[in-house]
This record gives structure tokens, sequence and C-alpha cells, in this order.
């Protein structure tokens, strides 16, 4: 690469179709932005003749490669409003492009069309939006009656309250069966996930990790998840019952 024939891409991007570059055209420019740099600093004396024509040559460089991407920028963001509106296939001239431009091409086209279909579509075909208003609206309810929820396991879900299973006297160890324990939670799974705690101060109402709030009183005997619990516990606010 040197000054003129980088001047001679400039002056062939001026027309309005593109024009091929090389796969290297880019870093060969840089390549010889560089070297013209290291020729500036081995002479070290800006104000030598041969430096100043350096420089020149180092800025007119910059400035044409800066001209040559702008231009074909432009011709590209023009082809792709034209193609955006167009029901015909590109023009020959798009195998002209860098892989990159390329990209360049197809993102600023898919912004237009999605642009386009969410501010224009519903002016020139209100039909066919309201159509597939209708669609998403009927997909959706099919979903909600084929019952296609997140997994519940444990049953937390079907729980609409936190079931106090107990209120004890204070001093006295309650006596808690697993036949006491809510089926929806499910015996298998209690002493996994989930504790049973007497509570012994009146707790602002939480919520805790199976999602439910808990307004619970001193004495109250309840079922909590096993990380909720093992936090009360700390704060001496509640004691684990470990016979089930």
């Amino acid at each position: 690469m040197d000054r003129t024939e980088l001047k001679d891409v400039m002056r062939s991007e001026s027309s309005s179709s593109l024009k091929s570059l090389g796969s290297d055209f880019y870093a060969n420019v840089a390549k010889y932005i560089r070297e013209l740099e290291d020729e500036i600093r081995f002479i070290n004396n800006p104000r030598s003749v041969e430096s100043r024509m350096l420089e020149d040559e180092l800025q007119s460089a910059i400035t044409d490669v800066e001209v040559i991407f702008l231009r074909r920028i432009k011709k590209i963001t023009t082809r792709a409003t034209s193609n955006a509106f167009s029901k015909k296939s590109p023009s020959q001239d798009m195998d002209k492009l860098l892989p990159a431009e390329r990209q360049i091409y197809d993102s600023v086209l898919s912004a237009i069309n999605s642009a386009r279909g969410e501010l224009l579509e519903p002016i020139l075909n209100p039909e066919m939006i309201t159509s597939a208003q209708k669609s998403v609206s009927s997909l959706e309810s099919t979903s909600e009656n084929a019952g296609l929820q997140e997994p519940d396991p444990i049953g937390i879900r079907g729980m609409d309250k936190p079931k106090v299973l107990e209120r004890t006297v204070p001093g006295r160890t309650p006596e808690i069966s697993k036949e006491n324990i809510p089926d929806v939670i499910g015996k298998s799974n209690i002493n996994e996930e989930f504790v049973v705690v007497r509570i012994l101060k009146d707790l602002p109402t939480f919520k805790a990790l199976d999602n439910r709030n808990y307004a619970l009183s001193a004495e109250d005997v309840v079922v909590l998840p096993t990380l909720n619990a093992q936090g009360l516990v700390k704060r001496n606010v509640a004691h684990i019952i470990t016979k089930l």
C-alpha cells in the first residue's frame, strides 16, 4: 500500500457503485500508516523537510481511509434502506462487501424491517396486525388451559397460606407427627427441604423461600423452609423441633 494506491481507491469510491476491496485492504492501510509513523520517529526532527513531507503524507493517508470508509458506509445503508422496501433481490454488487460491511448491511436491514413492522405496518395493514394479535391471544389461552406451569415438586403452589400446625403452651415441647403435616408438602420431602419450628417471639410478616408470606406469633408451630428456619434460630426467635 502506498499513497497513490490509496488515492485511487478513494477516487473510485466517489461513484455510487460499490467497488471490490481486498480482504486485507484495511490491514494494509494500517501497516502503511505505521510505517510512516516509524519513519517520522526515526528522523526525529519535526522541522526537517523530509519529516514534514512524511507528516503530510501520514495525515493525508488517515483522511483518505476515513473518506473511503464513510463513503462505503453511506452506500451500504442506502442499499439496506432501498432493499427493505423492495421485493427484488439485492443488487449484484452486494458480493463486493467485506465481511464486516455485510454485518453492517444485515444489521441496518434488520433494524429497518423491525421498525417498519412496529410503526408502519399497523397503519398500512391493520387487518394483518389484528389477526396476528388474535393468534397470539389464542395461543396464550391454550397454554394456560394446558396447565403449562413451572414444576412444583413439593406442592407449595397449592397452599393458599401457611398453616400453623399448633400453638403450644410456653415451656411445653409439642408432639408433632407426620400425619399433622399438610399433605400438600409431602411427608417424603419434609426432612429434606422443610422443618417444623416453634416460634419464640412475635414476628413481623416475612416472605420465605417458598414465596409465601408468613405472619407468626410466639408459640406458633409451623413448617418453614429449612434455610428460613435456620435464620430464625440464629436470631433466637425460633426453635427447631427435631422429633416428628
